[in-house]
Parts: C-alpha cells; structure tokens; sequence
C-alpha cells in the first residue's frame, strides 16, 4: 500500500474504531479525498483495504459506509472469541515470562488508578494492553489475528460497556483473577477465566443493548 493510500486509510480506520465515523454512516469519496488532502481515487483503495477487514461496506452503487453490526451478530462473534481467548492464552502460558506478568501488573496498577478516578477510556486503553501481552507470547499466529479482526470490527461496541455502572468493578476484577492464573501459570484456570471474562461482556453488551447499540 502506497505512502498517502495507507495514510488514509489509517485516519479512517481510527476514526471508526473509535466511533468518530457511526455505524451505517455514508463515507463520501469526493468530501473524504477533500478532507485529507488527498485524490479521489487514494481513497478509493483506503476504503477498498476498510471493506476487506469488514470495517467498511461497499454497495453495488459504490456508495460505502461504516459496517454496522445487529445484536446477534455481535453476540454470535463474541461467542467466537470466547473460544479463541481461551485457546490463546492457554498457548501463550508457556511463552511468557516473568517479565510479562510484571508488565502485566504495571498495566492493571494504572487500570486500578483510572478506575478509581473515572478515567474510563483511559481504563479501556489499559485493558487492550493487557490482553496485548498474552497476544504478543502467543505463537497461534491464526488465533491471534482472528481475535484481533474481531476485537477491532466490535471495538465501538465493547468500549461502551465499561461506562455502564459497575461494570468496571467486575472488569477490574476479572483481571485479576486472570493475571493470577497466569501468574500460577494454570493455563486449565486461565482459560475458564478468560472465556468467563468474555462471556461477561456479552451478557453485558446483550442485557444493554439499547445503551450500547
């Protein structure tokens, strides 16, 4: 990908991971190309490389815009993940180091301290670097880019749970236990925590959904 094409498509991608650019929202190649300061045809391809991670749909009429996912989509690709979690972490165990898990617990001491002062989107950073770490150590390559994809297409969903009344309380807490397990290096206890973590979120996301959605 060229130099201005992936620039593009990087401020585009961030803008809709972070929910700037709103699920179903139109993306107009003429007023885009405007914005960026780029040509037409530069955002043609950035929207092209979008609509390939399925961050972005584009039309039979051309017209593309922000992928929009119904509820049951979202619970059915949480389900997947549960399943991928579990098998990521059990594989990362062996790989990770004492390093690690110090890392790990300089990521959830900062997490307590955003927690406790309100900072949410700075505790919703916190929590992607922890899991960033078991990813890292993984050697399932496959499992990790899978959670990953599907980790960035519902990043504007998951988000939002962590403003919901004491459900930071109970993030905080199931990261934890699991960097506990890990610790212990009990990859049986690691892995039901972490599926347990992600079937939370999806309770959560489901018991919510008009907040969320």
């Amino acid at each position: 990908m060229r130099n201005q094409t992936s620039q593009a498509y990087q401020v585009l991608r961030d803008r809709i991971l972070n929910g700037i650019y709103r699920p179903a929202e139109s993306l107009t190649e003429i007023a885009l190309a405007q914005e960026l300061g780029v040509s037409r045809n530069t955002v043609k391809k950035a929207l092209l490389k979008l609509a390939s991670e399925n961050l972005v749909v584009i039309e039979e009429n051309k017209r593309a815009m922000v992928r929009s996912f119904s509820i049951d989509e979202v619970l059915q690709y949480l389900r997947v993940r549960e399943l991928l979690e579990g098998l990521v972490v059990r594989e990362a165990i062996p790989k990770m180091s004492d390093e690690d898990f110090q890392r790990m617990e300089a990521i959830l001491a900062e997490m307590r301290d955003h927690l406790a002062k309100g900072e949410l989107k700075e505790y919703s950073q916190g929590n992607w670097a922890f899991h960033q770490v078991i990813y890292d150590c993984c050697p399932n390559i496959p499992a990790v880019e899978i959670v990953m994809s599907i980790k960035n297409q519902l990043k504007r969903y998951n988000i939002k749970t962590i403003f919901i009344q004491g459900r930071g309380d109970h993030s905080f807490e199931e990261h934890r236990a699991i960097l506990d397990a890990l610790t212990r290096r009990d990859a049986d206890q690691a892995e039901l925590l972490m599926r347990a973590h992600i079937t939370n979120m999806r309770d959560v996301l489901q018991k919510y959904y008009d907040l969320v959605f």
